[in-house]
């Protein structure tokens, strides 16, 4: 009895002691967790971002002025430029018309054979005003120098008859007394110097069997007026004298 009462206290205190190399675990009392012990763990929220300021407001850009469309130019009223008078030839103008150095309009005629009529009398106590160049029948006549083809014309004085524009548009040439137009020719078209434009006649009031051509340099009284302008002396700018 003795020894069976010793075994079970040596048992018990066997289970009092803590065994070498274990840990003796401590409980911790149960308590509610901090709200942060209960979130769960997340990145770290980012640094707020500041909004983009808006853009400056940007000036929109004038629209180019439509062109009319083709057939509505009459719908659109406009005010007609008034005419600008022109003035009777100057220095400056001869001097423009020298620098063109203009070709003599007749082919096969030198500077030498031509004569002075700028200034010969006419019926009704008229100044000629222009070149008489006297040439075979049918000799050509040549574009004295580049321009436009401006106007075609049956003159009762000139007979047939054309008026060119000088490229700057500032004067017109005018040839007279044809005896017919180059073929191919139209108003409007582009003339180069030296070009065949017609040739020597004696149609209008030239006289039968004078065939010569009338040669005349004109300053237009206003601008487009391809008749009555201010005559120019021819003279002087196809001989350089």
């Amino acid at each position: 009895m003795i020894g069976a009462c010793a075994i079970a206290g040596a048992v018990v205190l066997m289970n009092m002691q803590t065994l070498p190399g274990a840990k003796y675990e401590r409980r911790a009392p149960e308590s509610t967790p901090s709200p942060e012990a209960r979130a769960p763990e997340s990145a770290p929220s980012p640094l707020p971002v500041p909004e983009p300021a808006p853009a400056p407001p940007v000036a929109e850009a004038t629209p180019p002025t439509a062109l009319p469309a083709p057939g509505t130019e009459d719908a659109i009223p406009s005010k007609p430029a008034a005419p600008v008078p022109m003035e009777p030839a100057t220095e400056t103008d001869l001097t423009y018309l020298t620098a063109k150095n203009l070709l003599l309009p007749v082919g096969g005629v030198r500077a030498e054979q031509l004569r002075d009529s700028y200034y010969d009398g006419r019926s009704e106590g008229r100044t000629h005003e222009a070149l008489d160049i006297m040439a075979p029948q049918d000799a050509p006549v040549l574009a004295t120098a580049d321009g436009t083809l401006a106007k075609l014309f049956q003159s009762d004085k000139g007979g047939i008859t054309l008026y060119q524009l000088d490229r700057s548009g500032l004067y017109y040439f005018y040839y007279a007394h044809l005896s017919r137009y180059a073929d191919g020719l139209q108003e409007g078209k582009a003339l180069k110097r030296g070009e065949v434009i017609g040739y020597v006649g004696d149609t209008g009031n030239a006289g039968a069997g004078n065939f010569h051509l009338h040669f005349a340099i004109l300053k237009p009284k206003a601008p487009g007026k391809w008749s009555g302008g201010f005559p120019i002396n021819p003279y002087p700018l196809l001989t350089n004298r």
